[in-house]
């Protein structure tokens, strides 16, 4: 299938005329929006496609979220950073290809009738890069992006860590760490974090604000890009073991 995408008009007028859109959010297709969106032609189909796949619809978000970053991010495996940086597409694709998927994740945040949750839903209200990681669809395939590991036979694995509970807050506090950008310290931050967790050591959301905080900090006279992967891990271990007691390996 191809995908679609919003023309900035339409954006634009979904922010700033909110009200007249307000009691179709909710509606069990996107039969409405597709026909007033129609009639200004702001809604349309991109070049870029994906093949047919199914979202999880699991009623406990632990499980459909680390599942859905797997089948969302194989799907759209060809976007490029650029293209899903864009809140167009994303626009696009929520109300043209993936509606249900919304009203299923959002659905608490849509019955709230809070226009800054609804309207997080749906488009871009914290700037680009913070938005990619709080809408529900869009930080599927930066998660799956950021965290794919070519290097192990399950190239999601590091989800383990950062989906086994609360991933909406636990991506978007990796993602706004100054090393995002760098696959092999994210990865090798999460290295550290498994082998203590895998040793007997309990991990909270404590042990990872505090790992990335260690990075953060020695950032300013260290070069991290010239660390290792194993060397990251080595010293986000050592560092979870001065603050939490060491945990045998």
């Amino acid at each position: 299938m191809n995908l679609m995408y919003l023309e900035q008009k339409a954006v634009d007028d979904l922010r700033t005329n909110f009200r007249h859109y307000e009691k179709h959010f909710t509606d069990k297709s996107n039969a409405w929006f597709l026909k007033e969106f129609g009639k200004h032609n702001w809604i349309k189909e991109s070049k870029i496609q994906c093949p047919e796949f199914d979202f999880d619809y699991n009623d406990d978000y632990n499980v459909s979220d680390r599942k859905n970053v797997i089948i969302f991010h194989k799907a759209l495996k060809d976007l490029t950073p650029a293209n899903a940086l864009d809140e167009r597409l994303w626009a696009g694709m929520i109300f043209g290809n993936f509606w249900d998927y919304i009203q299923y994740r959002r659905r608490t945040e849509l019955k709230s009738g809070n226009r800054k949750k609804v309207l997080n839903s749906f488009v871009f209200n914290d700037g680009a890069k913070r938005s990619c990681f709080v809408n529900c669809l869009s930080r599927l395939w930066w998660a799956g992006f950021l965290l794919y590991d070519d290097t192990v036979s399950d190239h999601y694995q590091a989800l383990d860590i950062i989906a086994e509970k609360a991933f909406p807050s636990n991506i978007l506090l990796l993602s706004s760490n100054n090393f995002t950008s760098n696959k092999n310290l994210v990865l090798g931050i999460i290295d550290g974090i498994r082998e203590r967790k895998q040793a007997g050591g309990k991990i909270t959301r404590s042990h990872i604000v505090d790992a990335y905080k260690y990075f953060n900090c020695i950032g300013s006279i260290t070069l991290l890009d010239m660390l290792s992967r194993n060397k990251v891990k080595n010293l986000t271990m050592n560092e979870l073991d001065r603050l939490y007691g060491k945990v045998d390996v």
